[in-house]
């Protein structure tokens, strides 16, 4: 039955992330979900992961706990496996649940990625209430195409994810297709719902022409176009092919900059960048590694550059893009996921292919492609601007908050409208693709 209109609809989130807290995707989406969610009349409680200090964060109808785990890091807990630390987080995860559930009393609770899982589904088992997973990216085979070796334990955690038992909401169809590949769950528990953000502060300049051009005679003259790259520092990110596109580039436009704003996040990805500015030294001077940096120094970022590129060798959808887009930039980003349903070919941006690279080995981003397009946009700048304009229309239209959170409430409501004896091993509905 569906809730009466005067009764808020109240949604328990659990995630291993959440922006600022803990940057990445998912901790954006679960911050702009839940945020949307209040503003649209929900009562929100979030019990996501800090490696800080416990802390309780408050807005109208909103209520975030930040929970560090009670044994000390997610790697010390289990003796350097992050999967058995962020199994004995969960059980953290469970005695802060039981104690909102007992509080709020949710009406339903979504965890995102397979690292809640376990807590959230025994949380539903003893509150009674549906629950509901979202998936933001999976590691096999995924993690195959850029030449990793997905962790065992970790591709345990994912098939118990998608054992048939919880409704999933995927963030893009190619997610959506690669999980129906690969774990086999019915297309009658999935649901694809492509990322939203509120675009606001994106589309709108936060400061003067003066204060922004002060800003790019830091990192270039003002003739210089300067190319932006804003994410993770790694392999499947397409970093190798961003430094070897830029060469290409730079010897027919000498005058280009390029800025990499973002860090690295293993030693993997460490002795990656190093190794890259070891090679490309001779092109140090233009190519900038600024480090990581806070979301709202990135849209100053976005204001002063003239393109920007999403170059993964896979992307399950890529807040990068339309974040992007949403202030006016053409995207030169690879066909490879989440990318190819963000931008319209040559209207919003360019996109390029990803290439199946030696037999058995990673994929590779098409170099002469990526540095073609990049080369296209910087020799026609009327055409790049036009590009840009239309970019924020189409992020507006499709990618806003308000599609997102309205589409994640219907599937709430029909998995709340469901009797309690068919929400465990039963189609909620037919799948369902929300743009």
């Amino acid at each position: 039955m569906a809730l009466p209109n005067s009764t808020p609809l109240k949604v328990l989130i659990l995630a291993m992330e959440y922006t600022p807290n803990v940057a990445g995707g998912v901790g954006t989406y679960v911050y702009e979900l839940a945020r949307g969610l209040a503003r649209g009349g929900c009562k929100v409680t979030v019990v996501a992961y800090t490696p800080g200090e416990p802390a309780v964060l408050r807005e109208p109808q909103l209520t975030v706990h930040m929970v560090p785990p009670s044994r000390g890091s997610l790697s010390q807990a289990a003796q350097l496996s992050l999967v058995g630390g962020i199994r004995l987080f969960n059980e953290d995860l469970l005695h802060h649940g039981r104690e909102r559930i007992r509080e709020e009393q949710p009406d339903l609770i979504h965890f995102h990625q397979w690292h809640t899982h376990r807590a959230a589904r025994e949380l539903g088992r003893e509150a009674g209430v549906p629950v509901l997973g979202t998936s933001h990216y999976i590691s096999e085979p995924a993690e195959r195409w850029w030449g990793q070796t997905p962790d065992p334990e970790i591709l345990e955690e994912e098939r118990s994810f998608y054992d048939g038992t919880t409704p999933v909401i995927s963030v893009s169809e190619s997610m959506s297709e690669l999980i129906r590949e690969t774990y086999g769950l019915s297309a009658s528990l999935l649901h694809t719902i492509h990322c939203g953000m509120d675009a606001g502060p994106f589309l709108q300049p936060s400061h003067t022409p003066e204060q922004y051009a002060r800003l790019r005679a830091t990192v270039a003259t003002p003739k210089d176009p300067v190319v932006l790259y804003t994410g993770r520092l790694h392999p499947q990110k397409g970093i190798t092919a961003i430094f070897a596109a830029a060469e290409r580039v730079l010897a027919k436009r000498p005058e280009v900059r390029f800025l990499l704003a973002g860090g690295t996040d293993s030693r993997e990805s460490t002795q990656m960048v190093q190794g890259l500015s070891q090679r490309y030294a001779h092109l140090r001077h233009r190519i900038k590694l600024l480090g990581k940096l806070p979301r709202r120094q990135l849209g100053l970022l976005h204001r002063i550059s003239d393109l920007a590129l999403v170059p993964s060798l896979y992307e399950p959808f890529g807040y990068t893009a339309i974040e992007a887009m949403a202030s006016g930039l053409p995207l030169v980003a690879t066909r490879s996921g989440g990318p190819a349903e963000i931008v319209e070919h040559e209207k919003t941006g360019m996109l390029v292919p990803v290439l199946p690279g030696e037999p058995g080995g990673p994929r590779e981003v098409d170099i002469e492609a990526l540095a073609d397009a990049q080369l296209a946009l910087l020799e026609d700048r009327e055409r790049a601007k036009r590009m840009g304009q239309a970019g924020q229309q189409r992020v507006v239209e499709l990618f806003g908050l308000p599609r997102m959170v309205a589409a994640n409430r219907v599937v709430y409501q029909k998995l709340i409208d469901l009797p309690a004896h068919q929400r465990i091993e039963a189609p909620v509905a037919r799948r369902e693709v929300h743009s």
